[in-house]
This record gives structure tokens, C-alpha cells and sequence, in this order.
């Protein structure tokens, strides 16, 4: 017979969550990183620019206004790569109008 084998105490069986470079712990990422490699999903990055865009005011903000404005036009082709503005509505017409739906 062999030995039997010392068993380990329970406890958690995965490693602390790592916090980025300045964020705090049990505070959202900035982006989420959705897949695998270090690319960030479309659909993610589509909301929060979409989102960052809905509580922008153009006028007192006209570059970033303009930045989100690109970086949502550039993301239509994946977007539709993935087939998501085929099951998807965009409910804000501005957003749509960008991406032309």
C-alpha cells in the first residue's frame, strides 16, 4: 500500500482576482476584455461608446463627442460581421443613424 497523501485544507481553489494599475478593488473594468488574446469584444465596446456618446453634450464636448462618433462608425462592420445588427434594435436613432441601420 502507499502512503496516504496529506490533503489540503478547503478553502478557495482559485487565485485573488487581480485589480488593474489604479482601479479599486470591487470597481468595474473600464472595458471589458471578452475574449481571449487581448482584443476587446465589438459588442462590448460598441455599448460603452454608445453609452459614453448618450452622456456627452456635443456642444460643450465636440472632440470626444466626435471620437465616440468614429469609434462606433468603425465597429458597424463588425458588428454586422457577427450578425448582431440582425437580431439586434437600436433604440437611440442618433446611433443608428451613425451606423446606418
Amino acid at each position: 500500500m502507499y502512503p496516504s497523501q496529506p490533503v489540503a485544507p478547503e478553502g478557495p481553489r482559485h487565485a485573488a482576482p487581480q485589480v488593474a494599475q489604479g482601479a479599486h478593488p470591487g470597481q468595474p473594468p473600464r472595458m471589458m476584455n471578452m475574449n481571449t488574446g487581448g482584443k476587446y469584444s465589438a459588442i462590448a465596446s460598441f455599448v460603452t461608446y454608445v453609452k459614453a456618446l448618450e452622456a456627452l453634450d456635443p456642444r460643450s464636448f465636440p472632440d470626444e463627442y466626435a471620437e465616440h462618433t468614429d469609434r462606433i462608425r468603425e465597429l458597424k462592420p463588425f458588428l454586422r460581421a457577427h450578425g448582431i445588427l440582425d437580431v439586434m434594435e437600436i433604440k437611440n436613432p442618433e446611433v443608428a443613424a451613425l451606423i446606418g441601420v
